[in-house]
């Protein structure tokens, strides 16, 4: 008992601290890992806070804290739940941040938060706050659907086919009146991920009445980029074709994506109907009506230096299987340097402690923008967020959903959609 007692004490208060203060390692792997790590404890403080009064009322039980060493670590572990109770607070107050971007798309003055309205807890509010597996009842998944034309999956390995493929969040009680879409591309630094992973997002909207599409796409380790923007403009292709038989409006379609995946979302937004990226159905409309970043990668060039100076060179060798650094290929794909006068809205989110993706790019991506386009740019700086804050049922990630579907509805009304 007294193992689980140190280990609890140590491993946790030292994640807590970390998740403040910590920086990444060096080797590429274990950065994920340690990300996971930090998230973990600054998403779901309050189950580890539970985790702990559970491990000290066993630990009493058998008498651990009969000696002045364990009574240290007793009040040790105490300092470590009253910081779990800041980090949890931290991450609530982020609705400050988020409201203040979108205050003027809804006749919602106020976000619900735990005290201001006893209504919460006759519905989900805390039920998405503090549990990490909430899935709303009333949304229904249509999965694993074939975006591409059969000679397109013809030219793939089968074990590929997989990789071709969407999934379908919608409403039961779906209305008669069509809806408007989100179609959302998964991060992973193009090597790893799928759309099945359980974003809180991808429920809440569809919960609020979105049609929401999320694709998987070939990743990096069998088709070297750029065939993720290929695939994920082939899923739009299909979304425009077919997505009213599933509610959603066709003519109203926002793209969204988060790290590598908010990469891919930018570029589909930047460069509408580009050829060069439409291999087979050149002629196709792929223009989109306003794009969601959420930590994203927007800018692979990394001219100004953002962050680690091997960047340009990870991502053209290993992510694009160039035998050698071409900036005029970085550039072209970078989407800081696709922003034109007629560029659609973008509503970014950047966590101010995320250490895979730097803060700063997301910060000049805006300031680029504001500079270039006529459209619309609004910047959220996400208070306490982590590289995958928003993969986890938490404050942070569900007031971010409150904001997205706030400014997607302004957006959709305001055009005249309905």
């Amino acid at each position: 008992m007294i193992i689980a007692l140190l280990c609890d004490v140590f491993l946790i208060g030292g994640l807590a601290f970390a998740s403040v203060e910590g920086t990444l390692p060096n080797i590429r792997r274990l950065q994920y890992i340690t990300v996971y790590a930090y998230s973990w404890v600054s998403e779901w403080p309050l189950l580890f806070i539970l985790l702990k009064i559970g491990i000290k009322v066993l630990a009493s039980f058998f008498g651990v804290f009969r000696t002045w060493l364990s009574q240290a670590f007793f009040v040790f572990d105490i300092l470590t739940m009253i910081g779990l109770v800041v980090i949890f607070l931290d991450g609530y107050e982020a609705r400050v941040a988020i409201h203040e971007a979108i205050k003027d798309y809804s006749d919602e003055v106020e976000f619900p938060t735990l005290s201001r309205d006893l209504s919460i807890f006759s519905d989900t509010f805390w039920n998405r706050l503090v549990n990490p597996f909430y899935i709303p009842k009333d949304v229904i998944q249509y999965a694993n659907i074939a975006y591409c034309t059969d000679n397109e999956l013809a030219e793939v390995q089968t074990d590929q086919m997989q990789s071709l493929s969407l999934d379908i969040y919608t409403r039961r009680d779906t209305l008669a009146t069509l809806k408007p879409v989100f179609l959302f591309i998964h991060g992973g630094g193009w090597v790893r991920g799928d759309k099945a992973s359980p974003y809180p997002l991808i429920r809440h909207l569809a919960e609020s009445g979105l049609t929401v599409v999320a694709i998987n796409y070939r990743l990096a380790s069998v088709a070297p980029y750029p065939a993720q923007l290929i695939d994920a403009k082939r899923a739009l292709r299909w979304v425009k074709k077919t997505i009213k038989n599933f509610g959603g409006d066709p003519n109203f379609i926002v793209v969204g994506g988060d790290g590598a995946g908010g990469h891919l979302a930018a570029l589909v937004a930047l460069t509408p109907n580009n050829a060069d990226y439409q291999p087979g159905f050149e002629l196709v409309d792929t223009s989109v009506q306003a794009a969601v970043l959420i930590n994203a990668i927007t800018d692979v060039l990394n001219e100004t230096m953002v962050w680690h100076s091997n960047f340009a060179e990870h991502f053209a060798k290993k992510i694009a299987k160039l035998e050698t650094n071409n900036e005029d290929f970085l550039r072209q794909h970078s989407p800081i340097h696709n922003i034109k006068p007629d560029s659609v809205p973008f509503l970014v989110f950047h966590g101010d402690r995320d250490n895979l993706v730097p803060f700063q790019l997301s910060n000049n991506f805006m300031e680029r923008f504001k500079k270039v386009s006529k459209s619309e740019i609004q910047f959220v700086q996400i208070p306490g967020g982590h590289h995958i804050y928003h993969q986890f049922t938490s404050p942070r990630s569900q007031y971010q959903s409150i904001g997205i579907e706030k400014w997607i509805k302004h957006l959709y009304h305001d055009g005249k959609h309905e």
